[in-house]
Protein backbone atom coordinates (compact mmCIF):
# COMPACT_ATOMS: atom_id res chain seq x y z
CA UNK A 1 0.00 0.00 0.00
CA UNK A 2 2.29 2.23 1.11
CA UNK A 3 4.65 2.23 -1.89
CA UNK A 4 2.15 2.17 -4.23
CA UNK A 5 1.09 5.65 -2.78
CA UNK A 6 4.79 6.84 -2.58
CA UNK A 7 5.97 6.03 -5.75
CA UNK A 8 2.84 6.97 -8.00
CA UNK A 9 1.47 10.29 -9.43
CA UNK A 10 1.28 13.03 -6.47
CA UNK A 11 -2.31 12.41 -4.93
CA UNK A 12 -4.40 15.18 -2.50
CA UNK A 13 -4.13 14.45 1.01
CA UNK A 14 -5.88 15.59 3.99
CA UNK A 15 -3.85 16.21 7.94
CA UNK A 16 -6.01 13.34 10.56
CA UNK A 17 -3.25 14.62 13.44
CA UNK A 18 -0.22 16.25 14.07
CA UNK A 19 2.41 16.66 16.69
CA UNK A 20 5.97 17.47 17.26
CA UNK A 21 6.91 13.41 16.61
CA UNK A 22 4.22 12.49 14.43
CA UNK A 23 1.29 13.68 11.52
CA UNK A 24 -0.90 11.43 10.13
CA UNK A 25 -2.12 11.47 6.76
CA UNK A 26 -5.44 10.55 4.94
CA UNK A 27 -5.50 9.34 1.68
CA UNK A 28 -8.17 8.03 0.33
CA UNK A 29 -8.83 4.77 2.31
CA UNK A 30 -5.39 4.68 4.12
CA UNK A 31 -3.64 6.57 6.72
CA UNK A 32 -0.06 7.32 6.41
CA UNK A 33 2.11 8.14 9.16
CA UNK A 34 4.86 10.64 8.84
CA UNK A 35 6.90 10.07 11.75
CA UNK A 36 10.29 11.06 14.09
CA UNK A 37 12.79 10.05 16.69
CA UNK A 38 12.38 6.39 18.69
CA UNK A 39 8.40 6.02 17.85
CA UNK A 40 7.43 2.66 16.76
CA UNK A 41 8.03 1.61 13.43
CA UNK A 42 4.41 1.01 12.26
CA UNK A 43 3.51 -0.94 8.63
CA UNK A 44 2.39 2.32 7.16
CA UNK A 45 4.74 4.74 8.57
CA UNK A 46 7.61 7.19 6.99
CA UNK A 47 10.19 6.83 9.62
CA UNK A 48 12.54 10.32 9.78
CA UNK A 49 15.91 9.74 10.08
CA UNK A 50 15.54 12.96 12.28
CA UNK A 51 14.61 14.31 16.08
CA UNK A 52 11.26 15.02 16.75
CA UNK A 53 10.42 18.66 15.76
CA UNK A 54 13.57 19.35 13.49
CA UNK A 55 11.29 18.61 10.45
CA UNK A 56 8.82 21.54 11.88
CA UNK A 57 5.77 18.65 12.25
CA UNK A 58 4.19 20.47 15.05
CA UNK A 59 3.67 23.01 12.46
CA UNK A 60 1.39 21.00 10.28
CA UNK A 61 -2.27 21.10 10.57
CA UNK A 62 -5.61 20.78 9.22
CA UNK A 63 -5.14 23.66 6.88
CA UNK A 64 -1.55 22.32 5.33
CA UNK A 65 -1.65 21.18 2.01
CA UNK A 66 -0.44 17.52 1.78
CA UNK A 67 0.80 15.60 -1.87
CA UNK A 68 1.73 11.85 -1.34
CA UNK A 69 4.12 10.41 -4.70
CA UNK A 70 6.61 10.47 -6.89
CA UNK A 71 8.91 9.67 -4.43
CA UNK A 72 8.09 12.03 -1.70
CA UNK A 73 5.37 13.60 1.08
CA UNK A 74 5.26 17.02 0.68
CA UNK A 75 3.59 18.99 3.70
CA UNK A 76 3.34 22.45 3.19
CA UNK A 77 7.18 23.70 3.51
CA UNK A 78 8.08 20.34 4.60
CA UNK A 79 9.40 17.66 2.30
CA UNK A 80 10.00 14.24 3.14
CA UNK A 81 12.03 12.12 0.42
CA UNK A 82 11.74 8.45 1.00
CA UNK A 83 15.52 7.48 0.98
CA UNK A 84 15.06 3.49 1.93
CA UNK A 85 12.63 0.83 2.46
CA UNK A 86 11.39 -2.19 4.92
CA UNK A 87 9.06 -4.86 4.31
CA UNK A 88 6.28 -4.79 7.43
CA UNK A 89 5.47 -8.40 5.99
CA UNK A 90 7.22 -10.00 8.34
CA UNK A 91 9.24 -13.35 6.84
CA UNK A 92 9.20 -16.60 8.71
CA UNK A 93 10.94 -19.68 9.34
CA UNK A 94 8.82 -23.23 8.37
CA UNK A 95 7.44 -24.23 12.22
CA UNK A 96 5.62 -27.02 13.21
CA UNK A 97 2.58 -26.89 14.80
CA UNK A 98 4.10 -28.63 17.95
CA UNK A 99 7.05 -26.04 18.12
CA UNK A 100 4.73 -23.50 17.63
CA UNK A 101 2.62 -25.18 20.86
CA UNK A 102 5.59 -24.96 22.95
CA UNK A 103 6.64 -21.85 22.06
CA UNK A 104 2.86 -20.39 22.92
CA UNK A 105 3.64 -21.89 26.60
CA UNK A 106 2.73 -19.03 29.03
CA UNK A 107 1.89 -16.26 27.25
CA UNK A 108 -1.36 -14.68 28.03
CA UNK A 109 -4.11 -14.30 25.30
CA UNK A 110 -6.64 -12.93 27.78
CA UNK A 111 -7.53 -9.10 28.49
CA UNK A 112 -8.65 -7.88 31.68
CA UNK A 113 -12.19 -5.19 30.07
CA UNK A 114 -12.21 -7.36 26.50
CA UNK A 115 -14.29 -10.33 26.18
CA UNK A 116 -12.31 -12.41 23.36
CA UNK A 117 -14.46 -15.29 23.53
CA UNK A 118 -16.17 -14.70 20.52
CA UNK A 119 -13.19 -14.02 18.34
CA UNK A 120 -11.60 -17.41 19.87
CA UNK A 121 -14.70 -19.31 18.59
CA UNK A 122 -14.77 -18.21 15.55
CA UNK A 123 -11.41 -18.38 14.46
CA UNK A 124 -11.11 -22.01 16.05
CA UNK A 125 -13.25 -23.18 13.33
CA UNK A 126 -13.22 -20.52 10.74
CA UNK A 127 -17.08 -19.11 10.59
CA UNK A 128 -16.77 -16.56 8.64
CA UNK A 129 -20.35 -15.08 9.90
CA UNK A 130 -18.88 -15.76 13.63
CA UNK A 131 -15.50 -13.83 13.03
CA UNK A 132 -17.75 -11.10 12.02
CA UNK A 133 -20.06 -10.61 14.95
CA UNK A 134 -16.86 -10.91 16.79
CA UNK A 135 -15.45 -8.16 15.53
CA UNK A 136 -18.51 -6.22 15.85
CA UNK A 137 -18.18 -6.30 19.38
CA UNK A 138 -14.59 -5.48 19.30
CA UNK A 139 -13.97 -2.65 16.80
CA UNK A 140 -14.11 0.83 18.56
CA UNK A 141 -13.99 -0.89 21.84
CA UNK A 142 -11.53 1.74 23.68
CA UNK A 143 -10.25 5.42 23.67
CA UNK A 144 -7.57 6.43 21.23
CA UNK A 145 -6.48 6.47 17.33
CA UNK A 146 -6.65 2.24 17.71
CA UNK A 147 -9.05 1.20 20.25
CA UNK A 148 -8.08 -1.85 22.48
CA UNK A 149 -10.26 -4.09 21.09
CA UNK A 150 -9.09 -3.24 17.32
CA UNK A 151 -5.11 -4.20 17.96
CA UNK A 152 -6.47 -7.53 19.55
CA UNK A 153 -8.43 -8.11 16.55
CA UNK A 154 -5.87 -6.72 14.16
CA UNK A 155 -2.79 -8.95 16.52
CA UNK A 156 -4.71 -12.41 16.02
CA UNK A 157 -5.76 -11.93 12.22
CA UNK A 158 -2.13 -11.07 11.09
CA UNK A 159 -1.32 -13.95 13.19
CA UNK A 160 -3.47 -16.79 11.50
CA UNK A 161 -2.48 -15.54 8.43
CA UNK A 162 1.45 -15.18 8.98
CA UNK A 163 1.67 -18.15 11.39
CA UNK A 164 -0.84 -20.40 9.02
CA UNK A 165 1.49 -19.79 5.93
CA UNK A 166 4.55 -21.19 8.49
CA UNK A 167 2.91 -23.99 9.89
CA UNK A 168 1.69 -24.97 6.48
CA UNK A 169 -2.46 -24.62 7.56
CA UNK A 170 -3.63 -23.58 4.03
CA UNK A 171 -7.05 -23.79 4.88
CA UNK A 172 -6.13 -21.02 8.49
CA UNK A 173 -4.61 -18.96 5.39
CA UNK A 174 -7.55 -18.97 3.23
CA UNK A 175 -9.68 -18.55 5.81
CA UNK A 176 -8.56 -15.09 6.34
CA UNK A 177 -7.77 -14.46 3.05
CA UNK A 178 -12.06 -14.59 2.78
CA UNK A 179 -13.18 -13.07 5.38
CA UNK A 180 -10.66 -9.79 4.57
CA UNK A 181 -12.68 -8.04 2.77
CA UNK A 182 -16.30 -8.38 4.65
CA UNK A 183 -14.03 -7.52 7.84
CA UNK A 184 -12.20 -4.08 5.99
CA UNK A 185 -15.58 -2.77 5.32
CA UNK A 186 -16.87 -3.55 9.19
CA UNK A 187 -14.08 -1.54 10.11
CA UNK A 188 -14.41 1.53 7.89
CA UNK A 189 -17.93 1.67 9.26
CA UNK A 190 -17.11 1.18 12.92
CA UNK A 191 -13.74 2.26 13.94
CA UNK A 192 -11.05 5.61 13.36
CA UNK A 193 -9.51 5.46 9.70
CA UNK A 194 -6.00 5.24 11.08
CA UNK A 195 -7.28 1.88 13.11
CA UNK A 196 -9.09 0.39 9.98
CA UNK A 197 -6.35 1.15 8.04
CA UNK A 198 -3.85 -0.84 10.45
CA UNK A 199 -6.38 -3.99 10.11
CA UNK A 200 -6.48 -3.87 6.31
CA UNK A 201 -2.51 -3.84 6.91
CA UNK A 202 -2.70 -6.90 9.18
CA UNK A 203 -4.98 -9.01 7.02
CA UNK A 204 -2.24 -9.13 4.47
CA UNK A 205 0.50 -10.09 6.97
CA UNK A 206 2.01 -6.31 7.64
CA UNK A 207 2.33 -5.19 11.40
CA UNK A 208 4.13 -3.41 13.73
CA UNK A 209 8.10 -3.91 13.84
CA UNK A 210 7.89 -5.42 16.92
CA UNK A 211 4.91 -7.43 16.25
CA UNK A 212 7.13 -8.52 13.51
CA UNK A 213 9.69 -9.67 15.63
CA UNK A 214 7.22 -11.89 18.23
CA UNK A 215 5.75 -13.43 15.51
CA UNK A 216 9.18 -14.20 13.81
CA UNK A 217 10.30 -15.64 17.51
CA UNK A 218 7.43 -17.53 17.90
CA UNK A 219 8.51 -19.27 14.88
CA UNK A 220 11.74 -20.35 16.09
CA UNK A 221 13.93 -17.29 14.93
CA UNK A 222 14.47 -15.30 18.19
CA UNK A 223 13.54 -14.82 21.87
CA UNK A 224 9.77 -15.54 22.45
CA UNK A 225 9.84 -13.79 26.11
CA UNK A 226 12.10 -10.78 25.54
CA UNK A 227 10.49 -10.25 22.05
CA UNK A 228 7.06 -10.01 23.91
CA UNK A 229 7.57 -7.73 26.34
CA UNK A 230 9.59 -5.47 23.64
CA UNK A 231 5.94 -5.75 21.78
CA UNK A 232 4.11 -5.49 25.40
CA UNK A 233 5.74 -1.60 25.66
CA UNK A 234 4.26 -0.32 22.08
CA UNK A 235 1.73 2.34 23.69
CA UNK A 236 -0.46 3.12 26.59
CA UNK A 237 -2.41 -0.37 25.43
CA UNK A 238 -2.25 -1.10 22.07
CA UNK A 239 1.18 -3.66 22.96
CA UNK A 240 -0.37 -5.84 25.46
CA UNK A 241 -3.62 -5.84 23.14
CA UNK A 242 -1.69 -6.52 20.19
CA UNK A 243 0.52 -9.33 21.39
CA UNK A 244 -2.51 -10.90 23.40
CA UNK A 245 -4.69 -11.11 19.59
CA UNK A 246 -1.04 -12.31 18.51
CA UNK A 247 -1.41 -15.53 21.18
CA UNK A 248 -4.62 -15.59 20.63
CA UNK A 249 -4.50 -16.03 16.73
CA UNK A 250 -1.31 -18.39 17.46
CA UNK A 251 -3.82 -20.85 19.09
CA UNK A 252 -6.31 -21.32 17.34
CA UNK A 253 -3.83 -23.12 14.73
CA UNK A 254 -2.74 -25.35 17.20
CA UNK A 255 -6.48 -26.78 18.52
Amino acid sequence: MLSSLLNGTATKATVLGSSNSAVWLHVGEEVVVISAGEGARLPNSVHLATEPGKQALDRIDAKTEVLIGNGRVTMGTVTVTVNRWWDPRPSLSPVSVAELAVNLEDLPSDLPEIDTSSLRRALAVRSEGGLLHASRSLLGRGPGLTPEGDDVLTGAVAAARLLGEATGQEKAVAFIGAISEPLARLAGSRTTAFSAALLRMALRGQVVESAGNLLRALAGRGNVAANHIELTRLGHTSGPALAAGIVLGAESLIQ
